[in-house]
């Protein structure tokens, strides 16, 4: 009978243990066929046991490349995923593989280990052929939460602070996140990140704090039709009491004579703006849109263009204040520069935010926390801005960010 028992509580161990393991967020390693290497990037999404995403694989020369779709299950520490279909490819030497690995961690890391094998699909690679494969991940390591804790703002849990907590509870918390990695136009150059670094965001945002599935708006790769229409859809969904944030990563273009930046949605033209976003269109949707709070944030070539100022605020009962008031705030990745396609300005924003312990933090004290390294780790110094949206009805609270 205790055989017996142990036997039961042993699978169900296991089944809880495979169905929590949390998968979300972006997968590095490589792959090998005889002799030949190759990057692999999978950017997961996970639903309990289903997974899907999509996968971005290249050559170590960086030369050849492909980007694809992915769907599969993880299930007793296997991970048995199928890629689907190209969305890119660049270069002869690709096939859609399955992939077929194992999960195993230590202190600092958590890796899959396995193979690619042939897959029966359309572009699938031929019966024989097969390959290694890894993945891995950085843990955060143990004991880190009081480090943060000791650097991060503190937020003093009095009668102010649990007003504020309760009555954030009470608001819908609602998102448009936008990449843009893939465009028609041939003479513009397609980008690496940016659809990961959404994904990447979206995750962290429905993981740590309170962003519903529901009240998310993700758009990979869209036209310029797309975006309207999803800003058109939040002007009729967010009400005066929610808060919404905006991110946007793709190319961005600052235009002298008009003294304009605009956004380059995936149908845009370099020989037009006919389907460009302007800064002013973005504000004067933002404007329209009656949330309490609204934080915009691009990753995007000139996305400082947006911005008026700079201001710094803190402590609990001035969170309060700045709650009980309205706000159109931006946090951009850098001024009237470019910026580099592999954004260190995302992954500090979406460190600190996984990071952070504080029950509620407001948009700027994330912003200060991750500013300098920013500025320290970036190929061309890059330096990110945070401020007030021009003419975009600021009455100067700001956006607070409620954990789970």
């Amino acid at each position: 009978m205790n055989i017996r028992i142990l036997v039961i509580s042993f699978f169900i161990l296991q089944s809880f243990t495979s169905a929590s393991q949390d998968l979300n967020g972006v997968w590095e390693g490589t792959t090998k066929a005889g002799s030949n290497y190759s990057s692999l990037r999978l950017n997961i999404e996970q639903d309990g046991k289903e997974l899907k995403g999509i996968g971005y694989q290249k050559s170590l020369d960086g030369k050849d490349y492909t980007t694809f779709t992915f769907a599969g299950v993880y299930d007793n520490g296997e991970l048995d995923v199928k890629t689907l279909e190209y969305t890119e490819k660049v270069g002869a030497w690709w096939c859609l593989p399955r992939l077929k690995m194992e999960y195993s961690q230590t202190e600092t890391e958590e890796r899959f280990d396995g193979k690619w094998k042939p897959n029966a699909v359309p572009g699938g690679c031929l019966l024989g052929l097969s390959g290694k494969a890894t993945l891995s991940r950085a843990k955060e390591p143990k004991g880190s939460t009081a480090v943060a804790m000791q650097a991060a703002p503190q937020f003093k849990m009095d009668d102010q602070g649990e007003y504020l907590i309760n009555a954030l509870k009470e608001r819908k918390y609602y998102a448009l996140i936008i990449g843009v990695s893939n465009y028609s136009d041939e003479s513009i150059l397609d980008l690496d990140e940016p659809v990961d670094d959404a994904l990447n965001l979206k995750n962290v945002l429905q993981r740590y704090y309170t962003f519903e599935e529901e009240n998310i708006i993700f758009l990979r790769n869209p036209d310029r039709t797309s975006i309207i229409e999803a800003f058109d859809r939040l002007s009729d969904e967010v009400s005066s009491t929610d808060q919404l944030l905006i991110f946007y990563a793709g190319h961005g273009i600052w235009d002298k004579k008009l003294e304009q930046g605009f956004w380059l949605p995936s149908n845009a033209s370099q020989k037009s703006k006919a389907q460009w976003i302007s800064n002013g269109t973005i504000r004067d949707y933002i404007r329209a849109i009656d949330s309490k709070h609204t934080l915009l944030i691009a990753d995007a070539c000139f996305s400082g263009g947006i911005l008026k100022e700079r201001n710094a605020f803190i402590e609990s009962r001035a969170m309060v204040e700045l709650y009980k008031m309205p706000s159109r705030k931006a946090m951009t990745s850098g001024t009237l520069t470019t910026v580099p396609d592999k954004s260190v300005f995302i992954e500090y924003l979406t460190k600190n935010l996984r990071e952070n312990e504080l029950p509620v933090i407001t948009a700027e004290q994330v912003f200060n926390k991750f500013k300098i390294a920013v500025i320290n780790n970036s190929a061309n110094g890059q330096v990110p801005q945070y401020g007030v949206i021009h003419q975009s009805d600021d009455e100067g609270g700001d956006f607070v960010f409620l954990k789970k």
